[in-house]
């Protein structure tokens, strides 16, 4: 059994990384989640969650990225389909186009209030990493086209709108989505994808490579878990 005495010391830990060394930390139907991936969202957490332990950033980040890794896994040869068509609209995007028409042409988001996919919210009111890309573009940029349990999308922040305090801030984004076309399917079908995930999730093989990290994986996935060690972990570079 190997415990890693870095999880030891996160409470203490106020600025440095949840994790300073690169590796996979746990997979999910053999989906790596990567330190790296933690990290960065312990770090925005941290922006607005000042007085919250480290321990319970990395939990709370290690429960969005699940049923992120998890639907790329289940919709694996989907993804790649969407990863292609969402490259070619960034590719139009930064070489001018524009956002409206393009929001119009391909995106595939039913619950968008506009065409070009406008919303406001606070934080941690969408999916990751959609909030994370929401709170860390400049106004007026384009996110990179990114991966959340739905599909993939771009995003364009417009403007921010302060709060009370950091949790309260809100941001105007408008945005596109290339859905999962099983998902696509279950919606024209009028039934209800969040449904889907949540039926994926509770089916979900978790593996984690570290014992120390068994409590940060949500109580009711914990019957889920096979616990392994450090060196059966994947490499960083096998992984990439």
């Amino acid at each position: 059994m190997i415990l890693i005495p870095l999880l030891l010391s996160l409470c203490q830990q106020t600025t440095a990384p949840a994790f300073s060394t690169p590796r996979i930390l746990l997979s999910v139907n053999q989906q790596h989640i990567h330190s790296d991936e933690v990290n960065d969202l312990v770090k925005y957490y941290r922006t607005y969650r000042e007085q919250e332990s480290t321990a319970s950033l990395i939990r709370r980040a290690i429960a969005t990225l699940i049923p992120q890794k998890l639907m790329l896994a289940v919709l694996a040869s989907e993804a790649k389909e969407l990863e292609e068509q969402i490259a070619s609209i960034h590719a139009e995007l930064m070489n001018g186009s524009d956002f409206e028409q393009l929001a119009m042409q391909f995106s595939q988001d039913s619950e968008a209030p506009t065409a070009d996919g406008r919303y406001t919210f606070k934080r941690e009111q969408t999916v990751h990493p959609f909030d994370l890309y929401s709170f860390t573009t400049a106004v007026n940029d384009y996110s990179p086209a990114f991966i959340t349990k739905y599909g993939y999308h771009i995003l364009q922040p417009l403007h921010f709108i302060d709060g009370a305090t950091p949790a309260d801030l809100k941001v105007e984004v408008r945005h596109i989505l290339l859905m999962y076309p099983t998902m696509t399917a279950l919606e024209e079908n009028e039934q209800d994808v969040r449904e889907y995930i949540e039926h994926q999730r509770q089916q979900a093989k978790i593996v984690i490579y570290d014992f120390g990290l068994k409590n940060m994986v949500a109580h009711d996935l914990r019957d889920q878990v096979t616990i392994s060690s450090l060196a059966a972990a994947p490499s960083v570079s096998a992984a990439d």
